[in-house]
């Protein structure tokens, strides 16, 4: 009876109004899981790296990120393990980084793959080895201009790589 009571309170003060009477539940529903925010990723001296998403498959050698960024087309729809330095991560969710070789280098867009687990937002300038699906599609204009609201700069670019897992050190 009295979360009936809490749940009628609550749908008054955020001004919606029960149309029938609120049954009792015989058991109360399941709660949804909810989406947790990545933990805070430890300096690699008070923890080592931390891995987001799949474990690395396998033993594959790692391809240079500039081999990739040279030469899009020859990697298209393989998976791939590369590294670089955390340029910018998503600033709403944490759904996305962008990758580079280095401070000149152009910055590749990671998708976290399908939005499958999410990284912290604080790890730009961190060093990340990555494993995903290496994906040429131009964005439409609402999806760059998604991603620009988001902090993305790398948002020209067809190139991107469908991250299955993130290790960062």
């Amino acid at each position: 009876m009295t979360s009936r009571i809490a749940l009628i309170s609550l749908l008054a003060l955020v001004g919606c109004a029960p149309s029938a009477p609120v049954p009792a539940a015989a058991e109360p529903a399941p709660a949804a899981p909810a989406v947790q925010p990545a933990p805070a990723v430890p300096p690699t001296a008070a923890g080592g790296p931390r891995t987001f998403g799949a474990p690395l498959a396998g033993a594959a050698a790692l391809t240079a990120l500039t081999d990739i960024t040279a030469s899009p087309e020859r990697f298209t729809e393989q998976v791939v393990r590369t590294e670089g330095t955390i340029a910018r991560v998503c600033q709403a969710m944490g759904c996305w980084m962008e990758l580079q070789a280095g401070a000149a280098a152009p910055a590749v867009r990671v998708p976290m793959a399908g939005h499958a687990f999410f990284l912290p937002k604080d790890v730009a300038g961190r060093h990340a080895v990555i494993e995903g699906r290496v994906a040429l599609q131009e964005l439409s204009p609402e999806a760059r201009a998604h991603l620009a609201s988001e902090g993305a700069v790398a948002v020209a670019s067809a190139l991107s790589i469908a991250a299955t897992t993130v290790v960062i050190d």
